[in-house]
């Protein structure tokens, strides 16, 4: 019953031997213990000395020798008061850095992807919601939407598209290349001099529209049922495809 209990404690099998061979012996030399638990004398020095660390017995050396000591009973309990007093003090020291922590991915140019798929029923809904954060996203960045547009998109999600680009009153600008020309496609605020657009003839075999806007990427593929979206919020990476994109874009 007391083993386990010292196990508890956080004492290994080998450490309560030795603590309970000195605290029953009172003076014992090292020698004697490992005689009577049956350890190697190296190991009974090497865990003596830690449970003087802990402050559970006593090392001494006279002209015999080492020998360990007992203390009182109660050192375990002051050993334990002091284990509660050293874990509360990491505890204060853990939250107080949490909010420097928290600032470090950014600072150092690493970030954890943030990755939403969604579904064809939630699409338009999630479309005019997110809005307000893509362009909060763009706007602290360069200001444009980069990258390749299928036209199913206006097709399928032109409401959006219209009431979007009259919302933005010319603070926002739009660098796509598209898969087909738009003339057989069109929605209100499509000419508007801010949604500058490319036919790109290589880009026929482009069947989902890849945008970056800020720290967004968004690819939605409205070209087959059911239509659907990957939104991914990360600095790094939508950096590194709005070089793409851009180096696209100056080659037309």
């Amino acid at each position: 019953m007391i083993q386990e209990k010292l196990q508890q404690l956080g004492l290994s099998e080998n450490e309560i031997l030795v603590y309970l061979c000195v605290l029953e012996n009172a003076n014992i030399a090292p020698s004697r213990i490992a005689k009577k638990t049956g350890l190697s004398r190296p190991t009974v020095y090497v865990i003596g000395k830690k449970l003087a660390e802990m402050e559970l017995i006593l090392e001494e050396t006279g002209q015999t020798g080492l020998h360990f000591l007992a203390l009182s009973p109660e050192m375990i309990l002051r050993d334990a008061e002091k284990k509660e007093r050293e874990a509360k003090e990491k505890l204060a020291i853990a939250k107080s850095i949490l909010p420097e922590l928290a600032l470090l991915p950014k600072s150092q140019g690493y970030s954890v992807p943030k990755v939403r798929f969604i579904e064809e029923a939630q699409l338009n809904d999630y479309l005019y919601s997110k809005t307000p954060d893509w362009n909060r996203s763009g706007l602290e960045r360069d200001k444009i939407w980069w990258g390749v547009q299928d036209s199913s998109l206006i097709k399928h999600y032109g409401d959006w598209l219209g009431w979007y680009w009259k919302q933005t009153n010319g603070t926002i600008v739009s660098k796509m290349v598209t898969n087909e020309k738009e003339e057989g496609h069109s929605f209100e605020g499509q000419q508007l001099p801010a949604r500058q657009m490319k036919y790109w003839p290589s880009g026929k075999s482009i069947r989902v529209t890849q945008a970056v806007f800020g720290d967004y990427i968004l690819i939605v593929n409205t070209h087959t049922k059911p239509h659907s979206l990957f939104e991914i919020h990360d600095a790094v990476t939508a950096e590194g495809l709005r070089q793409v994109f851009k180096g696209i874009w100056e080659t037309l």
